[in-house]
Parts: C-alpha cells; structure tokens; sequence
C-alpha cells in the first residue's frame, strides 16, 4: 500500500554523509558542509521520503510531495 501526501519540511533531517558516512543535520537548508570530512553535501527537500512499517509487518510509503 502507497500513501501520498504533501508536507512541509519544518524540523531536523538527519541523513549521513554519502562520502564518510558520519550522521548530518539540514535544518532547511539544501546545502551543507560535512563536520567530519568537508565535503558539500546538497539535499533535495522536496523528495525526501518517510518510509512506514505497520505492526503487522505490511510496508507502507509516505511521499512528502
């Protein structure tokens, strides 16, 4: 089952640097440099999906579009 919605951006995202692989905050910004290693990294807020697991084990994805 696919759930689609649209929301905002308002918080943390936390993701890992592609080149270290050391955690990574973007607070609306699309651009940051990595603390670890100085690489810019660039996020696209628009496609960040949040993927759900219900307690019966069915997978559900959000799109935040």
């Amino acid at each position: 089952m696919e759930v689609k919605t649209k929301a905002k951006i308002i918080g943390l995202v936390i993701t890992t640097c592609p080149a270290c692989h050391n955690p990574i905050n973007f607070d609306r910004q699309t651009n940051k440099i990595c603390a670890y290693c100085e690489t810019e990294v660039h996020i696209n807020l628009d496609k960040v999906e949040v993927s759900l697991r219900s307690p019966i084990s069915k997978k559900m994805k959000l799109n935040l579009n």
